[in-house]
């Protein structure tokens, strides 16, 4: 199982509400330097911030659709 399908997913549900992001630490230097200064221990890692830039979530692995969604939805104030 990989991230993009779930992430596709709740990007489409969340549209307009959640800016999205990708990052892919393969794809060179560029890439694993944002890893490395965001100390993601590995791939993949799911970061998610509120309005004011404050990290809410941190995922590591492949997370599961219903607790990335319900990080949204608290980070949203939707919980």
């Amino acid at each position: 199982m990989q991230m993009r399908p779930i992430v596709d997913r709740l990007q489409t549900e969340f549209e307009g509400r959640v800016a999205f992001a990708y990052f892919n630490a393969a794809d060179g230097m560029a890439g694993q330097a944002l890893f490395e200064s965001l100390q993601l221990p590995g791939h993949p890692g799911s970061l998610l911030y509120d309005a004011d830039g404050a990290e809410r979530y941190r995922g590591f692995g492949v997370v599961n659709e219903e607790v990335l969604r319900a990080a949204l939805e608290t980070v949203l104030g939707e919980e």
